[in-house]
């Protein structure tokens, strides 16, 4: 690919971020409106709606997706459109972070749609086809795109410019981001009654509050120690993710979909609907255990840059 071709496509894909983020951007706000909808004398109105139900924390989880997405691609797009030499390690740390997250999201996106959206068979074909590809091809494609010579090259006019962002390494960049991650991830949970995952039982309640509540002020704190490439930043997050690996996969193994439906006891309308989908623990650990023991290979895998000092990507 020569220099003219990939600034062509460093436009393209520039196009294409800022249209998702501003996308994004409008829907955020818009996607507020479901609530009027669930609530008493809307349209899809049921007994039971509102704080803690599902589908309280699945539009919740949608408006709060939205917010995210408009915030990283837009600018993420723009840095692209104006050939911004920090693009490319941020944009090589979210492939990473696709490639380890990607499976559990693209589960829950795809169980988000047939449970709120009842799509018909052809759109539910095309989404899994869309979705498989962006999960497969497209992340491996991009990750060489980002790597060549000619971007290297396109992006070296304002390297000095960004040099605290040059400065995290890449692997160090994809860390920090699941950090952010893992803290969406636990605010959702406090929609669910604080559900957290506890060495073989689930925390509810005030308790799962207080452990989700110190694991995000853990994160935060970890963000802090990693983009500074502390080593004791490192150390504590090899050990919690360990910790966390052991306990969420412990739980996750001892329960069924159902059984967890049933401790967050849901709304009647939302439990008859979600009682019987036959997922047993060891579904449960797979797709949810094993992106947080990705996650702790990713952390192990940064190692290097925490004992020899900042590095470039």
């Amino acid at each position: 690919m020569h220099q003219k071709q990939t600034k062509w496509m460093l436009n393209l894909i520039g196009s294409i971020l800022l249209l998702i983020g501003i996308v994004a951007a409008f829907y955020g706000p818009l996607e507020i409106y479901c609530y009027t909808l669930f609530t008493e004398g809307g349209r899809f109105h049921y007994e039971g709606f509102g704080f803690g139900s599902f589908m309280f924390g699945n539009i919740t989880f949608q408006i709060m997706a939205y917010y995210i997405i408009a915030l990283v691609f837009i600018p993420l797009g723009y840095g692209h459109l104006k050939k911004q030499s920090w693009i490319q390690p941020v944009s090589l740390s979210l492939l990473w972070c696709w490639l380890i997250m990607g499976i559990p999201l693209l589960l829950i996106f795809l169980f988000i749609l047939v449970a709120s959206k009842e799509p018909t068979l052809f759109t539910l074909l095309l989404s899994v086809i869309f979705l498989t590809l962006s999960y497969t091809v497209v992340p491996f494609f991009l990750m060489k795109f980002y790597k060549s010579e000619n971007m290297k090259k396109i992006l070296q006019l304002d390297k000095d410019k960004y040099k605290f962002i040059q400065k995290c390494p890449v692997p160090v960049w994809c860390t920090i981001i699941l950090y952010f991650f893992y803290i969406f991830i636990f605010h959702m949970l406090l929609l669910f009654k604080g559900l957290f995952p506890f060495f073989g039982k689930w925390l509810l309640d005030f308790t799962g509050f207080i452990m989700i509540t110190i694991s995000i002020l853990f994160f935060i704190v970890l963000i802090l120690g990693t983009f500074k490439l502390k080593l004791w930043a490192w150390w504590c997050s090899v050990i919690y993710f360990s910790t966390f690996a052991v306990s969420l996969c412990t739980t996750l193994f001892l329960s069924t979909f159902s059984e967890i439906v049933r401790k967050l006891e849901f709304p009647p309308t939302e439990t008859d609907a979600l009682i019987n989908i036959p997922l047993q623990g060891i579904h449960l650990c797979l797709i949810f255990g094993l992106p947080v023991i990705a996650s702790a290979g990713a952390v192990l895998f940064s190692k290097k840059y925490f004992t020899t000092g900042r590095k470039n990507p």
